[in-house]
Formats: structure tokens, sequence, C-alpha cells
């Protein structure tokens, strides 16, 4: 009995090398190393991920125990951070993308879901006015019950006008989620997303990879306006404001010049055109 448990951990722990040597393996030579959180992920985004990820981007995916993923990670030489407080289920990825531009293809593939009860809406879910399928009938209570307005025309269920059903930041009810699913109303999108990426370099935080590129132009043009007005104040000169420094500087001394009765050959006509100006003034006046 003992040789038989001795027999059975040397092939347990064989068996975990084994698969620890698979993902080094497998991981080295891509460009970018991601872990994806797998909680709350439906098997079917799983798999249908997975294979456009495989398909098009010719990725490597691997689903594994912690310990072995961790060991695989450790074993690379990748930073502690980028793995040591994963306590839940993930997928290791490697790829040859940039992670900030893998964050962004997995954002925009996502899975329309069924309200469930307990879940809370990320925006107001509306039910839409038009005419359902569904006949008169308890249906129809159904839906008032969770504040669709509706009526009956032609024999069927017609949504009279847009109805909120849930607002945003409420938790779907057990009833209201059953009136969606009755509707065929998917209200909720769900995707995988990065828990940590490893770019060679750098360990990225979910929370950075979520940024997205027009916030980030928006607040790169802001930060340039502010900091081409400051330049611009402060007189301070640089290739970007020289031009309107310049612009500023000779309306400064045209109009100290004009103002002075200073006369220089470059704002000569403009003190002319002062004096007739004044001139054909003190003309009406001395003419009343």
């Amino acid at each position: 009995m003992r040789a038989y448990k001795v027999d059975e951990s040397r092939r347990a722990i064989k068996e975990k090398k084994k698969r620890v040597e698979e993902i080094q393996s497998n991981l080295k030579g891509f460009k970018s190393i991601l872990l994806i959180d797998l909680r709350k992920v439906p098997d079917k985004l799983l798999q249908s991920s997975r294979k456009s990820l495989r398909e098009q981007k010719g990725a490597f995916l691997k689903v594994s125990k912690l310990a072995v993923i961790k060991r695989a990670l450790e074993g690379l030489g990748i930073p502690e951070s980028f793995y040591e407080k994963i306590e839940f289920p993930v997928m290791v990825v490697g790829i040859n993308e940039s992670p900030y531009s893998v964050a962004t293809y997995l954002a925009n593939n996502l899975m329309d879901m069924p309200a469930k009860e307990g879940d809370v809406a990320e925006e107001d879910i509306v039910v839409e006015a038009g005419e359902t399928d569904l006949q008169p009938g308890p249906a129809l209570s159904q839906l008032k019950a969770a504040g669709v307005n509706v009526k009956i025309e032609r024999g069927k269920i017609v949504v009279a006008k847009d109805s909120v059903v849930v607002k945003k930041g409420e938790a779907v009810t057990k009833e209201k989620a059953s009136v969606l699913q009755l509707l065929g109303i998917k209200p909720f999108k769900v995707g995988l997303k990065i828990y940590k990426a490893w770019d060679g370099e750098t360990v990225f935080d979910q929370e950075v990879l979520l940024i997205k590129v027009e916030e980030i132009r928006e607040d790169i043009k802001a930060l340039y306006a502010d900091a081409f007005n400051l330049s611009v104040n402060i007189s301070y000169p640089t290739p970007e404001n020289a031009k309107f420094l310049l612009n500023k500087a000779y309306s400064f001394e045209r109009a100290l010049a004009v103002n002075a009765g200073f006369p220089t050959e470059a704002f000569i006509k403009d003190l002319v055109h002062k004096a007739l100006v004044q001139a054909h003034a003190l003309k009406r006046v001395a003419e009343k």
C-alpha cells in the first residue's frame, strides 16, 4: 500500500512538471503574456473567444491549475507581482501583440447575455415601444407588474411606449429578469477581461488596460492646450509657440508705437491713418 502511494505521488509530480514545462515552452518567444480572469465567464463565451484568439491572433491559450501556472511563470522570470495574488481561475495567454491592443480587441468582442436576478444594470434597461409576439394572458400582467407600458392591439400585446424596467445601478429582480427573458431582451454584455499583462518589461493592471484611446487622446489635447497657454502667458519660447509669440510681440509693439505717436518705418502708415482719423474727427467738431 505504501509503495503504491509513493508511485502515485511520483507520477503526480512528474505530470505536474510536464504541464509546467509545456506552458513554459509554449509561452517563450511571445511578445506579451496575459492572465485572463475566468470568473463568471460563460463556457460558450470562453470557447468562442479561445477560438478567435487562436485563429485570428495566433495566440497560445492554456487553462490549468493555479499552482502549475504560477510555477511556469516563475520559471520564465516574470515578476512575482504578475501572478502572486491570483486565487481564482485564470487562463494564461501568449500573444504577439501589445496588451492594450488585445484588451481593445476583447472589449470589442462581447456576447449579449440575458438578465439574471441580482445583476446590476450598468445603464437603464429599456423595453422599446412596438409590437410583441406575445398573446394576451398571464404575460400581460407580468409585463405591467414589471413597469412596462402595454396594451392589446389586433390580438397581440403591444408596448405602447418606451419603458424603463431597471434603472442604472439597480439590481434586477426575479420578476423583471423573467419579463426581459420573455421578451427576448439580452441587456448585458460580457467578454473576457485581462487581469494582468506582461510585455517583457512592464506589468499592466486591468484598470490601465481598460482606458479608452479616445480618453487618452482628449487628455493629451487638454494637456497640450494648457502647456501652450502657459508658455504664451509667461512668454516662454518653444518651437510650437514661436510664431504666436512673434505675432503677439509685433501687435504689442505696433500698439505701443501708435499710441505713443512714435514714428517708425514699420508703423508709419498706421500713424498716418491715426492722424487722418483724428483730423476728420476734429473737422466734424469744428463744423458743428
